[in-house]
């Protein structure tokens, strides 16, 4: 960019402008760069079709993921739910019969109390 900024002007013309030499060195240099194909910024002249190609099938198959992944997370969700549901439904069903335990307990313990008063023995 120096030499271009210092080489002699023509007969005529004017003096081409910093931006007009920087315009005219990324054209000329950085075609030819690496850097700018390897971030993306600029494909590669001969297998730019092959790479486009690539990146779609690519982009396809991670959406096809995407896409299972979404609907295996929807099915979990839902035998979740089904899941707590019946936990929630043998929670009350196991209390239910711990309380029909508990006065079936009491009701022979009374029993047990009036036989025993009724036979004289002292209750324990």
């Amino acid at each position: 960019m120096e030499k271009m900024k210092d080489a002699p002007v023509p007969e005529g013309e004017e003096p081409k402008s910093a931006i007009e030499i920087v315009e005219q060195v990324l054209k000329t240099e950085v075609k030819q760069s690496t850097f700018l194909r390897n971030v993306g910024l600029q494909s590669s002249r001969n297998n730019s079709g092959k790479a486009t190609a690539e990146v779609a099938a690519h982009v396809r198959d991670l959406e096809q993921k995407l896409e299972r992944s979404e609907l295996q997370a929807e099915v979990m969700q839902e035998e979740l739910a089904a899941i707590k549901i019946k936990a929630e439904e043998s929670k009350a069903a196991r209390d239910k019969e711990l309380e029909l335990l508990r006065k079936k307990s009491q009701e022979q313990e009374e029993q047990l109390a009036h036989l025993m008063a009724l036979f004289g023995a002292k209750a324990v």
